[in-house]
């Protein structure tokens, strides 16, 4: 039996659920993660699910991910064909995903976007790295070319609130992405200034230290929206979220 807390399932059919995804679990195996996944607690709960076919048994049923400390809504597939239709869905952007995000800083304008080329950086092995232009061969941080595939990123915000907190101002933004890719929302915000608060991989001093003061464990993203096919799922924020925008109120 796995560890995995139980899990909210806030929608379900024949061929699929939407799950309401904890912080602090991780979706599938992968570099550097271990121990209990979303794909072991969905086989478990699905035991006939190990018979079939999957492309990969280890990523069985997941058609998009979240990152191990972000929180929110996500669709499993309970079969292949499904998978096959719900990522190609997911792939020509005929999906919609929305997220709640704290982040440091004041934006100049209360709606816009962020265009980027996101890549691996070959500093860090498990980070991106974000930039308006690559060009092939272009040295990182400390002179080592960028690595792997550099792919396009898209996100729309749109600020909901400011918060000021011990001199410092914080954003209430809902970032919806046009595209899918690893970190986006963490690596292009800090790129422009906005790190994401309690994220502590992308950050800068300020963040770190509002973070710290506010003891937040996790970074403040969840994902609060999911539409495909023609449905609509909303979540609302983990209590712990909850009482961070109350003690900064």
């Amino acid at each position: 039996m796995t560890k995995i807390p139980n899990i909210k399932i806030v929608f379900e059919d024949q061929n699929l659920i939407v799950i309401d995804k904890p912080a602090g679990l991780v979706v599938h195996p992968g570099a550097g993660e271990h121990g209990e996944t979303l794909v072991d607690w969905f086989l478990e709960k699905y035991p006939d699910l190990k018979k079939l076919e999957w492309p990969d048994i280890s990523r069985a049923g997941i058609v998009h991910r979240l990152d191990k400390e972000t929180s929110g809504l996500m669709v499993l597939a309970k079969n292949p064909q499904t998978l096959q239709r719900l990522q190609a869905l997911f792939q020509s952007h005929k999906s919609h995903k929305s997220y709640l995000a704290l982040v440091f800083g004041q934006f100049n304008k209360k709606t816009g976007e962020i265009k980027s080329f996101i890549g691996r950086d070959p500093n860090a092995r498990r980070q991106q790295v974000s930039r308006s232009i690559f060009f092939d061969f272009e040295p990182g941080p400390k002179g080592a070319p960028f690595g792997g595939k550099k792919r396009e990123a898209k996100t729309d915000y749109k600020v909901l609130k400011e918060y000021h907190y011990h001199g410092q101002i914080l954003s209430l933004i809902e970032a919806t992405l046009e595209t899918g890719r690893t970190h986006q929302i963490r690596v292009q915000f800090k790129s422009i200034g906005h790190p994401v608060i309690g994220d502590q991989m992308y950050n800068i001093k300020h963040s770190r230290n509002i973070s710290k003061e506010l003891g937040i464990s996790r970074q403040f993203l969840h994902a609060y929206k999911l539409e495909f096919d023609k449905n609509k799922f909303e979540s609302k924020l983990p209590p712990e979220l909850g009482k961070i925008l109350q003690k900064i109120s």
